[in-house]
Order: structure tokens, then sequence, then C-alpha cells
């Protein structure tokens, strides 16, 4: 699982996403969530979906599970918080409040029409110099591939249902129809956000940090390491759910102040160093995994320093 860090508009997430849940949750009000889902990605996928599997879309189990939610005075004041994204950022630490504000039980629809919407509204690239990639992220392996549109249908017609497979054969003919053109286009233009590595060597990166100042190791945690909580929860390698963790414009400008002056460790250097830790059980040394140089210290400052410079959060992302 490779950790990334994109841009996050806070402004737009905490005044226009965030009302909007406050609205469906605490007085089932959903025009609000709805007009802006229609509007994502995930909502365009959705309308490609073949009618008689509609009901497994996010959307639609979103809607029931929030019916079902219950709306006494407790149950109100959590709702209130957990949309609230001043109040709930303000208790999000998991390291303090040991029990945060969240639904009675968790959602994967709910959270993943949160996750859309902060896609499609809150999330901004950040593009930078090729130098500080990481060519070993580029060469992962392959993961298994998706079934292709014939296996799908093959699998329909094997189970019976040749109605059900002809109506999933024409639906799937057209999303291929719809997005030939877009495709390349969108692929290239995905904001990937910037990779700062994989779990679980972002330590290395953790431990630096905490070797320049501790409030740069606590934000460090709270942006990448899981210790803020999200909203609705997450789910690593999930579209949609696999946002981890955010930093408000306001903590974005601290984590700067603390790297002002910061030279991040040569390449080079974090590689030899990353390979002696790996040899380490035949020199004898002995190292925690936190000690060792970090690869991605120079993308990772870079990051934290364009973020401020534009008043902008960061939002992390966990996923292949």
């Amino acid at each position: 699982m490779i950790v990334r860090i994109h841009g996050f508009d806070w402004q737009a997430y905490r005044e226009r996403v965030m009302p909007a849940f406050a609205r469906w949750l605490l007085a089932g009000e959903e025009d609000a969530v709805r007009a802006l889902y229609e509007q994502t990605r995930s909502a365009r996928e959705d309308r490609f979906v073949p009618p008689a599997l509609q009901a497994v879309c996010n959307w639609p189990r979103a809607q029931t599970f929030v019916k079902q939610l219950p709306h006494g005075t407790h149950a109100q004041h959590e709702y209130e918080i957990l949309c609230a994204a001043d109040q709930f950022t303000a208790v999000s630490d998991r390291f303090i409040h040991r029990h945060p504000p969240q639904l009675h039980q968790s959602s994967d629809a709910l959270r993943a029409v949160w996750g859309a919407l902060v896609a499609e509204y809150c999330q901004s690239w950040f593009t930078l110099p090729s130098t500080t990639a990481d060519p070993q992220l580029a060469e992962q392996l392959p993961a298994d591939p998706p079934l292709s549109r014939g296996e799908i249908v093959s699998l329909l017609r094997s189970a019976g249902l040749d109605t059900l497979a002809q109506e999933v054969n024409t639906q799937l003919t057209q999303i291929d129809d719809a997005y030939q053109d877009e495709s390349d286009a969108e692929e290239q233009n995905r904001p990937l956000g910037v990779a700062i590595g994989r779990l679980p060597t972002i330590l290395h990166l953790r431990g630096w940090l905490a070797s320049v100042s501790v409030r740069a190791m606590a934000l460090f945690e709270l942006l990448a390491c899981e210790r803020r909580c999200m909203p609705f929860g997450y789910q690593a390698g999930i579209a949609y759910e696999d946002y981890a963790g955010y930093l408000t414009p306001e903590e974005v400008g601290q984590l700067a102040a603390c790297l002002r002056s910061v030279q991040p460790p040569p390449q080079a250097e974090a590689e030899e160093d990353a390979q002696l830790f790996r040899m380490q059980q035949h020199t004898g040394d002995f190292r925690m995994l936190d000690e060792v140089l970090p690869a991605h210290a120079d993308a990772f400052v870079q990051v934290v320093r364009m973020g401020a410079q534009y008043g902008m959060g960061l939002i992390s992302t966990i996923g292949s």
C-alpha cells in the first residue's frame, strides 16, 4: 500500500461538503448531498450499471443506511459534531480522544459517497519535478486483472441468467463507447497525489521528522499515520474510501514553519541507509525502522511548503 499526499480545499470541505451532510444526517434532507453527488465521477459510473444492479450502487445503499440511523438526543449531538468540520477536527485525534464522534455502525456506502464528494470538490493536484519520483513505486507487481466483459457475460450465462447477461453486455458496450475518447486524457490527469512511500516504510519519514520537531512528527501522524479519525472511517485500497488523514491550512502552516530551514537527506544516502538496514541481520547491528533515513523526505517537504504557500490543507490516501 502506497501513501500519497494531495492538496485539500479546506474551505470547500467545511462550507460546502460537510454542511450538506449535516442537513442529511440531522434533518433527513438529502437534496444537497444528492445534488453534489450527481456531479461526481462515482455517480457518472453508476449511471452505466444495469437497472437490475442499481440497488447495490453507493447512493441507494447510503440512502437506506441514513434512513435507519437513530435520532435520539445523544445521536443528534454526535451528528452535529461529526458534520461540523472545525469541531470534529478538534476532537479527531485518536491519541487524545479515545472515542471521537462516530456513527453507531460503519457504512462503506456512506463513506464512499463522502469520499466521492471530497475527490470532486476538495482534492487538488500537486505536480512536483519528476526527479522526486521513486522508480520502485512505478515498478509494482500488477494486481489481478479485472474480469473482461466476455468473462462477466459468460459467468452470468453459466448461471442461467441469459437475459441479465444480454443486458450487462449492452450496458458495458455503452460504457466502452462513452469513455473511449476521454479515457486517455482522464487517466493522465487523475489527481494521484505525491507518493511518500509504502506502508510501513513511511515510518522512516516519521522518525526523521521526530528528529526535526516533535510537532512536525505529530502533524505527520495526523496526516498519514491514521492518527486522525475520519468522519465515516476509511478503508485502505478502496476507491473513495481510502482517505486516511488530513491537515487544515493552519496545521500545514505550522508544519511548514517546523520545516522552514530543514534540508532533507540526499536520495543516494537514504537509499544506502535503507540497504544497510535490510542487511543488519548480517552485520550484527540493530536499528528500528523509524531510524532509517527517508527516501521521500524531499517530496514531502516540497508538498508541505507548496500547501503553505497557497493556503491549502493536505489530505492523504492509502492505496495501490
